[in-house]
């Protein structure tokens, strides 16, 4: 699968060339910090059970890897839509909605070891397009996981500046995956029964996209770029110890079953649903914007109202007041958007910030500059493609000024420290999951889509992820999956 295996980090400045000889210490560093951006900002699924099944899966293919003595994370992000994708360092991560379409261990397998050979094989720093700069990172996130909650920045420069591994890297992944299949007593036969489900899933959104006037979305991996019967992928398949007479892995696979179970209740389409704005909570004093996705806290006795692009918070008795303004982020870093954009040539205690491992920049301008007719406390914030510029005024014109058990100041600072990234989205109560049945006899994918109220693709649907699609038919007896 074709995977942009990311080199750059919000703090790399270096040339492409110093980057192309980055060390297994320098990958595991760059790999740790874009990990925490990724929990900070996408929701992983919670489910120990399939964490734990789908961690010993990788292990047991990265022992037999061309770097057993690596470290890797798996991660199952909680979201439907079908991806995979590795950073530096041994950073895995797969989509629940991938699972979904898998129907073996062995097929597990064969995403994992392709995401590992990726990493063994340095492709990213054998990527020439490679790209460095404080901004990049983000930008090269949301292309890579598909998300707009992670890396919203690459809408500032746009995606044409990534460039994906080209077919001759895809297909080494491919071979050295295979052989690390075998390796691992997995049939290597499996990974083109996964290419074969996605390519499914392709020509089936395709239909469905076309019915509704909508734009395509595919898998951007080796989905994309390999046709089922590619004629060089078959080869490495077959040298690799695997067959490609088209066998079903279900048949010969003998860890179906763990697979089965692992993945019994794993939830379908969207986990999650929208919510509107939450207004101010007053039990634990937190502005909340869950269509923005952040939240920070303020101090007893304030109350924050927000309207279009600005939110306005004073205490009550009306002693200061502090703004948060919302604006499209730059390519410069904080303290170069408060002198080019905000027009503030001078702050005084000006230094560099981290919020929730966030950037930020902060200090105070002084009374007479830049409009100004008293001291603020300001404070910029970058996260996704905005900006987010907190200005802090006491009425007295005074920040050090005492008001209840603090400085007017010091509050400023609370409330701009609390600042932190929230999901835009809250789970459902009732998502609906994927249960495994016993066909009876007579059943047809048709039958149970009606029975299960699955819509006008749901026999489509169902036939996808039971590897049957376009035509097949479920046989008494076997084991199949429902919607439910």
């Amino acid at each position: 699968m074709r995977i942009v295996i990311l080199l750059f980090t919000a703090f790399m400045t270096a040339h492409v060339s110093a980057a192309l000889m980055m060390s297994d210490k320098k990958a595991a560093a760059i790999g740790k910090e874009m990990h925490d951006k990724i929990m900070t900002e996408m929701p992983v699924y919670q489910d120990p059970k399939l964490n734990d099944y789908v961690t010993g899966v990788g292990r047991r293919v990265a022992q037999h890897s061309d770097a057993p003595e690596g470290t890797y994370t798996f991660t199952i992000l909680d979201n439907p839509e079908i991806n995979a994708f590795a950073t530096p360092g041994g950073y895995v991560y797969i989509n629940r909605g991938l699972l979904a379409y898998m129907n073996s261990e062995a097929q597990l397998a064969a995403v994992l070891a392709h995401e590992i050979a990726h990493v063994t094989a340095r492709h990213a720093a054998r990527q020439k397009r490679a790209q460095t700069g404080s901004n990049v990172t983000a930008g090269l996130l949301a292309v890579l996981t598909g998300s707009r909650e992670v890396g919203e920045a690459s809408a500032m420069w746009g995606a044409a500046t990534v460039k994906g591994y080209g077919r001759d890297m895809e297909l080494e992944a491919d071979a050295i995956g295979a052989k690390v299949m075998a390796r691992s007593g997995y049939p290597p036969q499996a990974m083109i029964e996964i290419i074969t489900q996605l390519k499914d899933h392709e020509r089936f959104t395709k239909k469905r996209s076309a019915d509704s006037g909508q734009k395509v979305q595919t898998y951007h991996g080796l989905f994309s770029t390999h046709p089922r019967n590619d004629k060089r992928l078959l080869e490495m398949v077959k040298q690799s110890g695997g067959t490609t007479n088209g066998s079903d892995t279900n048949s010969s696979d003998p860890r179906v079953e763990p697979f089965r179970i692992a993945t019994e209740g794993l939830p379908w389409g969207q986990n999650f649903e929208p919510t509107n704005i939450q207004p101010p909570n007053e039990q634990d004093r937190r502005y909340t914007d869950q269509k923005l996705g952040f939240t920070f806290a303020y101090p007893e006795g304030w109350q924050f109202t927000g309207k279009g692009n600005l939110i306005n918070g004073q205490p009550q008795d009306q002693s200061a007041t502090l703004s948060v303004a919302i604006k499209a982020r730059t390519l410069d870093t904080p303290d170069l958007f408060i002198k080019k954009i905000l027009g503030v040539g001078f702050i005084r205690k000006s230094e560099p910030i981290i919020v929730a491992r966030l950037q930020g920049h902060t200090g105070i301008i002084p009374a007479g500059a830049a409009n100004n007719s008293s001291d603020t406390r300001l404070a910029v914030i970058y996260y996704g493609h905005r900006a987010y510029v907190f200005k802090g005024t006491a009425r007295s014109g005074n920040l050090d000024k005492q008001h209840g058990t603090d400085t007017y100041d010091n509050e400023f600072k609370n409330i701009i420290g609390s600042f932190q990234p929230r999901a835009t989205v809250r789970r459902s109560n009732r998502p609906a999951s994927i249960h495994y049945v016993k066909a009876r006899a007579g059943a047809t994918y048709d039958k149970l889509a009606r029975q299960l109220h699955l819509g006008k693709y749901g026999a489509d649907e169902l036939r996808l992820i039971n590897s049957d699609y376009p035509s097949g038919e479920p046989q008494a007896g076997q084991w199949i999956k429902i919607i439910r």
